[in-house]
């Protein structure tokens, strides 16, 4: 977990001392999709050649399945919550101003 963080730290220290050129900064979405690609190439090797997981996936399956729809209902109705907080909080600055 080390390593995340000291890339994570590593990278914005790079960003923020304009050591990389804008010509390179324009380069990093390309090269992070890229990784991107290869990570889930990578995982999907490791699945498919996972017999006992392959085996299991009807159940592994339906599992992730609910998780995964559970956990996107959640990340909405936060979301949901959050925007209509922050509508509520910028009308009523609005109305305050108006004061």
């Amino acid at each position: 977990m080390e390593i995340v963080i000291i890339s994570l730290l590593a990278g914005c220290l790079l960003g923020a001392s304009n050591l990389i050129t804008e010509r390179w900064i324009g380069h990093l979405d390309k090269l992070v999709m890229m990784i991107v690609f290869i990570l889930l190439i990578s995982v999907g090797i490791g699945i498919g050649s996972n017999q006992e997981l392959i085996s299991n996936l009807t159940i592994l399956g339906w599992k992730a399945l609910v998780i995964a729809a559970l956990s996107t209902a959640g990340s909405i109705l936060t979301l949901w919550f959050l925007v209509s907080k922050a509508n509520f909080l910028q009308n009523h600055a609005t109305e305050e101003k108006q004061l």
